[in-house]
């Protein structure tokens, strides 16, 4: 097989000097390098097919792409709605717990009402003070039990040392039978349920004199 080179047309050599050239190295020239400026651009110029190809591959990742991003906005959406109807019903159930509640507490209540209502009856028919006196306090001790089992309870003061978190001082009272800072009077009970106060007692506080 003979040898083949390329030989460039632009060498400054003669064709004779060329001739002699491929039969002492007994080669055989594949082709001549000239290029004009049409095959310059079609050397240039991409594979239409492998184009077509890549094109092809990236239209068909921008429709998995877009196909994902569409199922996700789908997921959030059905998410976002269930979520919606969790809050609407989470309001509908506390509600309904709030109205049994106080209704079950209305109705434990409602004796005490009666009791009271037939005190007063009973007091204006007979004009009998003990025995009024007497029914209320039946009657206020049947309304404490209630509030206790529902974890009301009164707040300690009288005789206690005074304390901001659990009792409101509206007077103050310069003694020196009294340590200083304790409650001498009550004016009004407070009440807690658990250990959060509903209502500070109304309390009369003891101070030294020269204070």
């Amino acid at each position: 097989m003979q040898n083949k080179r390329k030989i460039p047309i632009d060498s400054g050599e003669t064709q004779e000097q060329r001739d002699e050239e491929l039969r002492e190295t007994g080669s055989v020239p594949e082709e001549v390098f000239t290029e004009s400026p049409e095959e310059a651009d079609v050397v240039a110029e991409s594979d239409p097919t492998a184009l077509q190809a890549d094109v092809q591959l990236l239209k068909q990742r921008c429709d998995e792409a877009q196909k994902c991003a569409d199922e996700e906005h789908d997921r959030f959406l059905r998410t976002l709605a269930e979520f919606d109807n969790f809050r609407k019903r989470s309001r509908e159930e506390f509600q309904q717990v709030s109205q049994f509640a106080i209704e079950d507490l209305v109705i434990r209540l409602l004796p005490v009402l009666d009791n009271f209502e037939r005190a007063i009856k009973t007091a204006e028919e007979i004009k009998d003070y003990d025995a009024l006196h007497g029914g209320v306090i039946l009657i206020l001790r049947q309304l404490r039990d209630i509030l206790t089992k529902e974890g009301v309870k009164p707040i300690e003061a009288q005789g206690k040392l005074f304390d901001p978190n659990l009792h409101e001082a509206v007077m103050r009272l310069d003694s020196d039978e009294y340590t200083d800072g304790m409650i001498i009077e009550e004016f009004q009970t407070g009440y807690m349920i658990g250990d959060k106060v509903i209502r500070p007692s109304m309390v009369k506080v003891a101070r030294p004199p020269d204070a």
